[in-house]
């Protein structure tokens, strides 16, 4: 068998590039279609969470909480046991 050598070495490599980056561009097309997938599920669970939380912190503050107008920090009534041993130490 003879030695070859390929022919219109020029064109073939254009083609073989060429092919490669239609695979290329498909591989890379499909990733970013996941990692969007993946990133705007990501998304609805964190404002899903973030949501929820927000609603627990609204009824909480809504039950335990009272907006002061002076802006003096609420304070908390004591019984007089409790002040008593606060006192003593």
């Amino acid at each position: 068998m003879g030695e070859y050598k390929i022919k219109n070495q020029e064109k073939t490599a254009e083609m073989v590039r060429k092919a490669y980056q239609k695979v290329e561009d498909a591989v890379v097309g499909t990733y970013q279609k996941i990692e969007n997938g993946v990133v705007d599920a990501y998304q609805r669970v964190e404002d899903t969470a973030v949501g929820g939380y927000k609603k627990i912190e609204q009824k909480f503050v809504d039950t335990f909480l009272e907006e002061v107008e002076d802006g003096n920090i609420l304070q908390q009534s004591v019984d007089a046991d409790t002040q008593k041993r606060m006192d003593s130490k």
